[in-house]
C-alpha cells in the first residue's frame, strides 16, 4: 500500500513539473533559511550554558540612582569590596571570585631583550576560585598556583603564539614595564559561546602590591567599579530572596564607610543611591546591555526577530503549496470521483495526497541542505561565528531535519488533502466542481498574508536604511574625519611635551590632544553632583555630571566649538587645576537662562572648588542611542588614557608614517596600534547595519518565494480562463482590456495586503526607533513606495502569463467548442 502511494505521488509530481518545481524550490529556499536561522538561534541561546553549574552561577551588577530614584548608570562590574563582603554575609553563596581586566603589553624577555611584543586586551587578574565556578579545562598546571603573586596561566592559543608549545610551565613573561610573571599553567581556549574570552589569567594576589593596586584599595575602594564579580549559589538558593537583603547590606557596609570616610551626611542612606543585583550568567550574552560589559553581546530581540522571519518564510512557502494544490483541485476532481467510485475511502485519499506533499517536502529538504551548505560560509562571515552543519556524523540533526520536512509537508498538504478528498463523485463526474466549500477565498486570503509579510519586510528594510543614513549624516558637533587615536602609556607622562613637539614639527599633523575617554565611547565616570553659585553661596545643583579629563588641545583637536566663555589656556596657571568647562546640556539642567550665566563664577565638582570658565556646544560624545548628557571637562595632569591626533594633510598615510616614526622613538617597546575615530563611529551601529542587511536579504527572499507561488497561480488561473479570453476577444475585447481583466484581482489582493502590512510595520518599526534618542520620523512615502513596489513586482510576475493569454489566437482556444 505504501509503495503504491509513493509510486502515484512520484507520477503526480513528474506529471505536473511546473507546479512541482515551484513547490520544491519555494520550500527548499524556505527550509534553507529556517535551517540557517535555527543554527544561529541555537548558537545564541547556548552562551555560557556549557558550564555544569550555569543554572546557579550569577554575576553581581551595580546600579546608580539619582535623588529621584531613577537609574543613571548600570554597571556590569562592581567595586572590589563587594565580593568578599557578600561571601561573608550570605551563607547561600558557596563560592565567590573576582576578575579585573587589563590592557597590557606582553612579551618574552631573554638575555635582557624583549621579543614577541604585543598589546593584549584579554588580560585578567583572576582569583583561583573562578575555576570552581566555571568549567575551564586545564591542559597543564594547577589553578592553585594562582594563589601566589606574579603567576599567570595562558590560554592554549596564546601559549602557542608566544612559545609555539603548550609545554610552558616555568617559562617567564613580561607584562607591561613592571610585572615579571611565572607561567604556571595552560587552559583550553574558551568556546565562542562564552560572554568573555580571557587569554591571560594573572594571579589576583598580584594586585596586593601597593604599586599596582594595593590591599587597602581592594578593601575600601567603593568607587572603582571595574571588578567582574561572580558567585556560585548553593543548590536550591533563591537569588530573588537574596536580593531582598541587599539594601540592608549596602547600608551596613557602604553607607557606614561613606559617612566615615567620604564626607557623606549622617543621614546618608546608601541603598537610596546605589543598588546591586544578581544576574544569571546565561543571561549575560543576550539579555544584558549594561555599561562596561566585557564584550559586545547579542540581543534577545534579534533572536526573536530571526525566529519570526524564519517562521514567516516557511509559512509563505507552505501557503504557495496550499494555493497551488487547491487551485489544481478542480483539475483532479474527476480523478477523485473515479477513485471513490471504484471503492477508495476518504482516509485513503487523504493519505495519498499527504504522501505527495511529504514527498515534495523531502525533495525540498535535500535541495535545502545543499543551499544551506553553500550559504553557511556567508552566514559565518556575516555573524562572525563558526556555525557547522554536520549532516553526516550527527544523526540527531538528520532525524530532526527529516521530521521537520515531514511536518512542513503535513502542514502544507493537510488542507488540500481534506478539500480534494471531500469532492462528491456524482457531481464531479457530471463535469461540476464537486467541492463542498470555497470559491477561491482561502487562496486569496493566503496571497494577502504572503504579500503582507513581504511588504512589512520591505518597509522595515527601507526605514532601517533611512535611519542608518541619518546616523551617518547627522552633524555630531565634533570632527571625526582624519582623526586617529592611540593608547596613552605612562612612559609618556614625563616627556610628553617633547613627544608633542616632535609630532607637531611635521605639517602633516594639525593637533594632538589627550583625554580620559574618547568620543564614540561611553561616559561612565562621575564624581557626583556639582555645586553652583546661588546668591552669595555655593549650593548643590542636583545635577549629576559625567566627567572627561582633557588637556589644553582636546577641543581644538576635535574642532569642538565654544558656546560661551573660553577654553583651557596654558597661559593661565589656574586652568590646570581650578577651571571647569561644561556643555550646553549641563547648562539646561542647572536651570540657567543662558550659557553665559555661570561663566567666571565659583563652581565646585568632585571636592575641588574653582571657576566655570566656559561652555562648549553640545556634541554627541556617545552614540545616537543615548541623549546628550550633562558633561564637565577639566585638566588632569595624569588621568589620561588616550592620545588623539588630527591629521592635517590630505595624504593621511604621510601623517601616519610620521606618527609611527615618533612613536617608535619615544615608545620603542609599545606596539603602534591606532584607530580612526570614524571607524569607531561606524562600529557603534554595526548591529543596525547587519539588521538592515538581514532585512534586505529576507525581504527579497520572502518576495521571491511569494512570487513563485503567484506565478504558478497566475499560470493555472490563466489556463482556466483561456476560453473566456477567446470569447472576449471574438466579441471585440482589446488586449489592454484583457490584461486589465487578468491583473485586476492581483492588484486588489496586493492593496488588501498593504492594509494588513502598514499598521504592523508602523508598530514594530516605531518600537525599534524608540531605541535611538535621535531618529528619523517615519514618512508615509515609504509605505506608498512599498505598496507600489509590491504591485509592480506582482504584475511583472504574472505578466508573462497574462500577455501570453491576451496574445493567443481565439481560433486555437475555441476550436473544440
Amino acid at each position: 500500500m505504501i509503495r503504491n502511494y509513493l509510486t502515484i505521488a512520484l507520477r503526480s509530481i513528474f506529471r505536473n513539473k511546473l507546479t512541482a518545481f515551484i513547490n520544491i524550490a519555494g520550500l527548499a529556499l524556505a527550509m534553507s533559511s529556517a535551517l540557517l536561522i535555527y543554527l544561529f538561534v541555537v548558537d545564541e541561546l547556548s552562551y555560557d550554558s556549557y558550564h555544569s553549574n550555569a543554572d546557579r552561577t550569577f554575576r553581581v551588577t551595580r546600579n546608580f540612582l539619582n535623588p529621584e530614584g531613577a537609574s543613571t548608570l548600570h554597571l556590569a562590574a562592581v567595586s572590589p569590596p563587594f565580593g568578599p563582603l557578600l561571601k561573608n554575609d550570605f551563607g547561600e553563596i558557596e563560592v565567590m571570585a573576582r576578575t579585573l581586566q587589563y590592557n597590557l603589553v606582553m612579551a618574552i624577555e631573554e638575555n635582557g631583550e624583549r621579543t614577541k611584543i604585543a598589546s593584549e586586551n584579554e588580560v585578567y587578574m583572576t582569583e583561583p576560585d573562578l575555576f570552581k565556578i566555571f568549567d575551564i579545562p586545564i591542559i597543564a598546571g594547577n589553578p592553585k598556583a594562582l594563589e601566589r603573586p606574579l603567576t599567570v596561566m595562558l590560554s592554549e592559543r596564546v601559549a602557542k603564539k608566544y612559545f609555539e608549545t603548550t609545554d610552558v610551565i616555568g617559562k617567564r613573561m613580561k607584562a607591561g614595564q613592571r610585572l615579571d610573571l611565572e607561567v604556571t599553567g595552560v587552559f583550553k581556549d574558551f568556546p565562542l559561546q562564552s560572554h568573555w574570552h580571557p587569554e591571560f589569567m594573572i594571579s589576583f594576589s598580584t594586585l596586593n602590591d601597593s604599586t599596582i593596586y594595593g590591599r587597602r584599595n581592594l578593601e575600601t575602594n567603593w568607587g572603582n567599579n571595574s571588578f567582574s564579580t561572580y558567585v556560585l549559589l548553593e543548590q536550591g538558593a533563591d537569588p530573588k530572596k537574596i536580593e531582598t537583603h541587599f539594601p540592608a547590606f549596602l547600608d551596613k557596609h557602604y553607607g557606614t564607610y561613606a559617612i566615615a570616610n567620604y564626607g557623606a551626611p549622617p543621614d546618608f542612606i546608601a541603598s537610596k543611591r546605589t543598588t546591586i543585583f544578581l544576574q544569571k550568567v546565561t543571561d549575560v550574552h543576550l539579555r544584558s546591555h549594561l555599561d562596561s560589559e566585557l564584550e559586545v553581546g547579542g540581543n534577545i530581540n534579534n533572536v526573536y526577530m530571526m525566529s519570526v522571519i524564519g517562521l514567516f518564510i516557511i509559512l509563505i512557502a507552505c501557503f504557495n503549496f496550499v494555493n497551488l494544490s487547491t487551485a489544481r483541485a478542480t483539475k483532479r476532481a474527476k480523478e477523485v470521483g473515479l477513485r471513490k467510485v471504484v471503492g477508495a475511502f476518504k482516509n485513503q485519499l487523504i493519505v495519498q495526497y499527504l504522501s505527495e506533499s511529504m514527498m515534495v517536502a523531502l525533495f525540498a529538504l535535500v535541495l535545502a541542505i545543499g543551499i544551506s551548505l553553500l550559504s553557511l560560509g556567508w552566514l559565518n562571515d556575516f555573524t562572525r561565528k563558526a556555525l557547522e552543519l554536520n549532516i553526516i556524523s550527527n544523526w540527531t540533526i538528520v532525524s530532526g531535519l527529516t521530521a521537520f520536512a515531514l511536518l512542513v509537508g503535513i502542514l502544507a498538504g493537510i488542507y488540500p488533502a481534506f478539500m480534494i478528498s471531500s469532492f462528491k463523485p456524482a457531481l464531479v463526474l457530471k463535469g461540476q466542481q464537486g467541492s463542498v466549500k470555497g470559491k477561491g477565498g482561502i487562496r486569496k486570503s493566503l496571497v494577502v498574508i504572503q504579500f503582507a509579510i513581504s511588504i512589512t519586510l520591505i518597509i522595515a528594510t527601507a526605514i532601517t536604511i533611512q535611519q542608518l543614513d541619518y546616523l551617518n549624516s547627522r552633524a555630531l558637533g565634533f570632527d571625526k574625519n582624519k582623526v586617529i587615536t592611540l593608547p596613552f602609556y605612562f612612559e609618556l607622562a614625563e616627556n610628553y611635551d617633547s613627544f608633542y613637539n616632535e609630532l607637531t614639527k611635521s605639517s602633516s599633523i594639525k593637533n594632538v590632544g589627550r583625554s580620559s575617554r574618547l568620543p564614540t565611547g561611553r561616559l561612565l565616570d562621575s564624581q557626583g553632583e556639582a555645586r553652583i553659585m546661588k546668591g552669595d553661596s555655593l549650593v548643590n545643583s542636583g545635577v549629576n555630571l559625567k566627567y572627561v579629563t582633557t588637556d589644553y588641545e582636546f577641543f581644538d583637536t576635535y574642532n569642538i566649538k565654544m558656546a560661551a566663555g573660553r577654553g583651557f589656556s596654558k597661559s593661565i596657571p589656574a586652568d590646570d587645576s581650578l577651571a571647569f568647562i561644561i556643555n550646553e546640556a549641563g547648562v539646561r539642567k542647572m536651570g540657567w537662562k543662558s550659557n553665559e550665566e555661570g561663566i567666571n563664577k565659583d563652581f565646585q565638582y568632585g571636592g575641588t572648588k574653582g571657576k566655570l570658565i566656559g561652555v562648549v556646544k553640545d556634541f554627541h560624545f556617545e552614540s545616537l542611542h543615548q541623549e546628550i548628557t550633562p558633561m564637565i571637562f577639566f585638566i588632569s595632569r595624569g588621568n589620561y588614557n588616550n592620545i588623539t591626533v588630527k591629521i592635517a594633510s590630505d595624504n593621511i598615510q604621510t601623517g601616519i608614517e610620521h606618527l609611527r616614526k615618533v612613536w617608535k622613538e619615544f615608545l620603542p617597546i609599545r606596539p603602534f596600534d591606532y584607530q580612526f575615530i570614524s571607524d569607531r563611529y561606524q562600529k557603534l551601529y554595526e548591529g543596525e547595519q547587519k539588521q538592515g542587511q538581514l532585512f534586505t536579504v529576507f525581504a527579497g527572499l520572502a518576495i521571491f518565494i511569494a512570487c513563485l507561488g503567484l506565478f504558478g497561480l497566475a499560470t493555472f488561473n490563466t489556463m482556466q480562463r483561456i476560453k473566456e479570453i477567446g470569447v472576449r476577444k471574438v466579441l471585440g475585447a482589446s488586449m489592454p482590456g484583457i490584461l486589465a481583466l487578468l491583473s485586476k484581482e492581483i492588484v486588489v489582493l496586493i492593496m488588501a495586503a498593504n492594509l494588513v502590512a502598514w499598521p504592523l510595520a508602523w508598530y514594530f518599526m516605531n518600537e525599534w526607533l524608540k531605541g535611538f534618542a535621535y531618529h528619523i520620523d517615519m514618512n508615509v512615502f515609504v509605505y506608498l513606495l512599498a505598496a507600489a513596489l509590491a504591485i509592480i513586482i506582482a504584475l511583472i510576475t504574472v505578466s508573462t502569463q497574462t500577455i501570453k493569454a491576451a496574445l493567443t489566437n481565439p481560433a486555437k482556444t475555441l476550436r473544440y467548442e
